[in-house]
């Protein structure tokens, strides 16, 4: 009635295409919604790297900190070999 053979073997030869084209379609778009998402969420470049230098500035200043306290115990006589 519908063609039968026919329509079967021209669905058949056309759903595995279709079927990557929808794979490649859906990751393509995962991929686009995920660099939306971090657009929107890092906002412009000037906010970023603004932020980035505080925060690398707040982490020197806590390394500097941590090596002034942990200095004298590893510069005193009789420290462990291992820690130099």
């Amino acid at each position: 009635v519908w063609g039968g053979w026919a329509w079967g073997l021209a669905t058949f030869a056309l759903i595995p295409p279709l079927a990557l084209f929808t794979l490649s379609f859906a990751e393509r778009w995962d991929a686009i919604r995920h660099d939306l998402e971090l657009f929107f969420t890092l906002g412009s470049r000037k906010r970023l790297k603004a932020r980035l230098l505080a925060e690398g500035e707040r982490l020197a200043g806590e390394v500097e900190r941590l090596a002034e306290e942990y200095r004298p115990k590893l510069d005193a006589p009789g420290a462990s070999p291992v820690a130099r």
